[in-house]
């Protein structure tokens, strides 16, 4: 990422810690994962937040105490696709499965670089990370952005993901906030990386929300 500037390292070094979130993407749960009562919650929080099928979203990105806004809207309701806009000028685009990056300045004459991963940045993806974790347990409640939530949290190694272990993060730590109908409308995922502290809060709303994105040159 030499060259890039420090907007669109960034960007991609927080990516990190989210194309993690996944998991196997589908439903599974690892032997020894949430039981009970946060089971049930989870697994009901995974049908509701897909059956939503598109929201906005914002996102802080901080790493070693640099912070990266993000903003924009994702859907999911089939094959993923979306628009961030990432701090000054840097765009993130999920579309037709490939996941792009448009840098806020041109390296090697190329504006849109293409990255792996991308597709778990889908709200369920953190819920089927939590469902992995055997101390997932609920934390209380509290308003979020004036929605009412319940909040649930746990800890789970990170190892599923190559770019995570690459990124140093060994564990992190996953909290979530729930609605009245078990939607995810925020997600708290925190670790420690190789350059430091690694913490991505990201919010959603608007559910069902309309999504665009922008054509994509394939050449630049």
């Amino acid at each position: 990422m030499r060259g890039w500037g420090r907007g669109a390292a960034a960007v991609l070094a927080g990516c990190l810690l989210l194309a993690g979130c996944g998991g196997s993407g589908d439903g599974t749960v690892e032997s020894g994962g949430a039981r009970g009562e946060a089971a049930r919650v989870l697994r009901e929080a995974v049908r509701a937040t897909e059956a939503a099928g598109s929201a906005r979203t914002e996102s802080v990105t901080e790493i070693a105490g640099e912070r990266t806004r993000s903003r924009g809207s994702l859907d999911w309701s089939g094959t993923p696709y979306g628009r961030l806009r990432v701090g000054e000028g840097g765009d993130l685009v999920l579309t037709g499965g490939e996941t792009w990056v448009r840098l806020a300045r041109p390296v090697d004459g190329k504006r849109w670089v293409r990255q792996k991963g991308g597709a778990d940045l889908v709200p369920a993806a953190s819920l089927r990370l939590l469902l992995a974790a055997g101390d997932a347990h609920r934390a209380g409640r509290a308003r979020v952005r004036g929605v009412i939530t319940t909040h649930w949290a746990g800890r789970v190694r990170a190892a599923e993901s190559a770019r995570v272990r690459a990124a140093g993060v060994a564990a992190q730590s996953v909290d979530v906030w729930l609605d009245a109908r078990g939607r995810l409308v925020k997600r708290i995922e925190s670790g420690r990386g190789k350059a430091g502290p690694v913490r991505v809060t990201t919010y959603w709303s608007g559910f069902g929300t309309a999504v665009e994105v922008p054509e994509v040159p394939r050449r630049n």
